[in-house]
Parts: C-alpha cells; sequence; structure tokens
C-alpha cells in the first residue's frame, strides 16, 4: 500500500510540469470589486466549477514567473519550500478537474482542501522573504539583480492575495436565495458593501508593517482616504 502510495505521489509530481505549461497560457480571470461581491450570492456548485479552473490558472502563472527568479535565488532552502507548497496545492485543486459539481460530498471535500491550501500558505510572506535573505546573505546585494527580485515580489504577493481572497470568499456561508427561507440579509463573504474599511486597516497595516521591518528594514507609511 505505501509502495502505491509512493509511486502515485511520484506520477502526479511527473504530471505538474504539464499542468502549469497548460494553465499558465490562460490568464487570469479579471474580476471587478462588483463581481468579487456578487460571488457572495452564488450558490456552491457555481463558485466551485469557476474555483477549480481559476485557481490552476493563478498558481501556475505565478509558479512560472518564480522559475524566472535567478538560478541563486531558486536554490535558496526558503525559496524552494515555497515551490513545494505552491506544487502541492496546484495537485490538490487538480483532483477536482473531473469531479461531479452536483455531488455534495465533492464540494465538501473542495472546501477542505481549500482550507488546507490556504493554511499551507500561511507563512508564504516570511518564508519568501527569508528566501530573499539568504540570497543576500550568500552572494551580497546587487542593484540589478535587487530591482528584478523587488518587481517579481510584488506581482507574487499580489498574487498570494487575490487567491486567498478567492478561497475565503468560497468559504463563507452564502445568503440563501431570496423566497427560499432561508435567512437573509446582505450577502455574505469576505468582503460587504456596507462594511467599514476604516476600522480593520490600521491592524492589517501594523501586520504588513511588522513583517516589511522585519524582513526588509523598512515600511511605507499608511495613508487611508475615504471617498463616499
Amino acid at each position: 500500500m505505501r509502495l502505491l502510495r509512493c509511486l502515485g505521489k511520484r506520477a502526479a509530481l511527473a504530471g505538474v510540469p504539464t499542468y502549469i505549461e497548460h494553465f499558465s497560457k490562460f490568464s487570469p480571470s479579471p474580476l471587478s470589486m462588483k463581481q468579487f461581491l456578487g460571488s457572495s450570492n452564488a450558490c456552491e456548485k457555481t463558485s466551485f466549477v469557476f474555483l477549480r479552473q481559476e485557481l490552476p490558472v493563478r498558481l501556475s502563472n505565478i509558479m512560472k514567473e518564480i522559475k524566472l527568479l535567478p538560478d541563486r535565488v531558486l536554490r535558496t532552502p526558503s525559496v524552494q519550500l515555497v515551490q513545494g507548497w505552491y506544487v502541492q496545492s496546484l495537485l490538490d485543486i487538480m483532483e477536482f478537474q473531473d469531479k461531479d459539481p452536483e455531488d455534495q460530498a465533492t464540494l465538501g471535500q473542495f472546501t477542505n482542501a481549500l482550507v488546507t491550501i490556504r493554511n499551507r500558505h500561511n507563512d508564504v510572506v516570511p518564508t519568501m522573504a527569508q528566501g530573499v535573505i539568504e540570497y543576500k546573505e550568500t552572494y551580497g546585494d546587487d542593484p540589478v539583480s535587487n530591482q528584478n527580485i523587488q518587481y517579481f515580489l510584488d506581482r507574487f504577493y499580489l498574487s498570494r492575495i487575490s487567491i486567498r481572497m478567492l478561497i475565503n470568499q468560497h468559504r463563507t456561508p452564502r445568503a440563501a436565495p431570496v423566497g427560499s427561507g432561508g435567512p437573509q440579509g446582505p450577502p455574505l463573504g469576505v468582503l460587504g458593501v456596507l462594511s467599514p474599511l476604516s476600522p480593520p486597516l490600521p491592524d492589517a497595516y501594523n501586520m504588513a508593517k511588522l513583517l516589511c521591518d522585519k524582513y526588509y528594514m523598512a515600511s511605507p507609511e499608511l495613508e487611508i482616504e475615504e471617498v463616499n
């Protein structure tokens, strides 16, 4: 049994380059804030069908960009660890490509898989930052490489944020359809049109500032502008 699991894992890993090559040909679906908020009203089945295609596209595109980093960066233990997380998350999603969206058990398994993926990526930011530190400590500062790495990091972190938001939006309980007799109210999700942004922003900023100061020795100031 252990041998079969080992062989199955090797076969799955062998397919990763093909998955990345296929899904990276597509661009992530552009989602406006209106569409994102509206996804709270989408049924779980619709969300499942969308995410099992959208997440591989987003994961594959950023994995393709990771491979474009300088070899010296790619060889750092921390960056290799992050790559391993992304590979496993892609494999987790690929298991649902041919699953029936009408099967409630499948929907439950998919949600559980998303939770696993989200938790797996909890430490992506500090781990990737540690990889950059390992590179600089070993090879020193190179202005050109530093600029290219910073450009990649900006795209990498934005990609991570978008993936995390999509996962959290899927996992959040959804409002019952009108007339169904279920609980009503505003659309449920990680974002709501009536939710004030000001209260949570300082906390989010302080957390990001802590990470930036710890790993990059600098952080930008917070500027909040409200338009009603």
